[in-house]
């Protein structure tokens, strides 16, 4: 087993980043200000842009490999200014849902619609149907897989009609039963507190039925009371033991993973 030295970074509500072997990873950045008037939290002049929960080209040009991930319209997960980052980064690549508008398109983002593939010589990259907008991204790099499922969850409102959530329910489990095909390293799962009872349904049927290492919970609207409750769970499911919590922007963990 080749394992691999991986860094990740919390941005913001489901923006991260991940770095091994001089690559990085950009998922769902969004929210480009950073906390305390620009400062990190935490001390030290060595820390990166990543450790401020924000991303400035200049700071991360030294990557060889740069790869870009929006997967869906929604303004908490593309923002447009990423796209402008391609004047000082040559070497990035850029992976777009397809529901993304036209006006955002280049001649060199690749647009990627539910289920399909693409491979080239560096990396591979699977996408399945979001239970709301867009594609959730499943991707390898030197036998590191990462998993990124943008707004593809069990959403449960008690509001909506009963056929409704219960619809919803299926295409979820329908999603996690093409994923659970896979080893993932890591992934990046919503958890929403504004869900309420429901807010732990999905993460936790990904947790039974995949075969995954490491797991960061994400959308939660950076209410932070949420990482209590999986601490919670986590006493009395040893599934939950998985979960990395969060407790700001920036926060950095080094793991090992690969197959």
């Amino acid at each position: 087993m080749d394992m691999e030295q991986v860094n990740v970074w919390y941005l913001s509500h489901s923006g991260f980043a991940v770095s091994f072997k001089n690559s990085l990873f950009l998922f769902d950045y969004y929210l480009d200000e950073a906390d305390d008037n620009g400062k990190a939290k935490g001390d030290g002049d060595n820390q990166t842009c990543l450790d401020k929960g924000i991303v400035r080209p200049d700071d991360i040009a030294s990557y060889e490999r740069i790869y870009v991930f929006a997967s869906h319209r929604h303004p908490d997960h593309f923002y447009p200014v990423i796209l402008t980052w391609k004047e000082h980064l040559p070497q990035a690549q850029f992976f777009l849902s397809s529901d993304i508008p036209k006006k955002h398109r280049k001649d060199w983002t690749i647009l990627l619609k539910p289920y399909e593939n693409y491979e080239d010589n560096d990396i591979k990259i699977r996408t399945f149907k979001s239970t709301d907008e867009g594609v959730a991204f499943l991707v390898e790099k030197d036998n590191v897989v990462i998993y990124h499922a943008g707004d593809l969850n069990w959403w449960h409102w008690d509001e909506e009609p009963f056929h409704w959530n219960k619809d919803m329910e299926a295409k979820y489990k329908k999603e996690v039963s093409q994923i659970q095909n896979y080893q993932i390293d890591i992934a990046f799962l919503p958890t929403d507190p504004r869900q309420e009872k429901a807010e732990f349904w999905g993460i936790s049927w990904f947790l039974e039925h995949v075969d995954v290492k490491v797991v960061f919970p994400m959308h939660f609207w950076d209410d932070y009371s949420i990482m209590d409750r999986i601490k919670t769970e986590a006493q009395h499911n040893p599934l939950f033991r998985k979960i990395n919590t969060i407790s700001s922007r920036g926060q950095h963990w080094t793991l090992q993973a690969g197959h």
